[in-house]
């Protein structure tokens, strides 16, 4: 997808993203914020308090800084994104300046000075082309941190409610979603080492009551969206 045409959606994204996933029986803000969850749990509590830098890869209009700011207080939290229409609509929410700032990108060519402790990617690669990946993601690990954590999110195409969802969603159609094997092999060709690959979201809100077992399905390749943990040791 062009950035013009991620401009053209993004004053109607949180209408299209609603609509899409109404078979989920959740509303678009479970999902933000699922996510977060999902790395303070793998990060601890104690490190989620911790003075940290955070890069939101692929931000949006900015619906997850504030959230990403609740579950890490003390971190420095920066948001960019190919969309100049997405970022302007960022900055015109009521966040707190002093740790988060939004920028926009080129989509080839990260130019950002400072290094990040987390790099967070939720269900972004999927609407790069291919060619690209590589690029972005040796990009990505020259910004992490020596022992720092990157969190890519994605759909999980193996998943048949997520393949429903994503189809009839606008802003993802001509989105190309990424196995897992590939997306764990794009980042070990990048030089990341590969801590974790899990799988999340088995139940849809009407089986909410069974949520607590999902960390036991977390090797299971039929989740909804799945996510890979890497990090930068050399």
């Amino acid at each position: 997808m062009s950035t013009a045409e991620f401009d053209k959606y993004a004053n109607k994204y949180d209408q299209m993203h609603r609509k899409s996933i109404a078979v989920s029986g959740y509303e678009p803000s479970f999902f933000d914020e699922y996510k977060i969850l999902e790395m303070v749990r793998f990060l601890s509590p104690s490190f989620a308090k911790k003075s940290i830098s955070i890069l939101n890869f692929g931000c949006g209009i900015g619906k997850s800084e504030p959230l990403l700011l609740k579950h890490f207080p003390n971190a420095n939290i920066l948001g960019i994104d190919v969309s100049e229409q997405s970022i302007e609509l960022a900055n015109e929410q009521e966040f707190n300046k002093e740790q988060i700032r939004f920028d926009s990108f080129d989509g080839k060519n990260i130019d950002v000075n400072n290094k990040f402790d987390i790099i967070y990617i939720a269900n972004v690669f999927h609407h790069i082309e291919h060619k690209e990946h590589q690029n972005l993601t040796e990009q990505l690990y020259k910004l992490l941190n020596p022992n720092g954590q990157l969190f890519m999110f994605e759909h999980n195409p193996y998943n048949p409610l997520t393949q429903l969802t994503v189809q009839q969603c606008e802003f993802d159609v001509d989105a190309v979603l990424l196995s897992p094997m590939y997306s764990k092999r794009l980042y070990s060709n990048s030089g990341f080492d590969i801590v974790k690959r899990r799988f999340t979201l088995f139940f849809p809100k009407f089986l909410t009551v069974f949520r607590s077992l999902e960390p036991y399905f977390h090797w299971l390749p039929l989740g909804a969206q799945y996510y890979i943990v890497a990090t930068k040791t050399r």
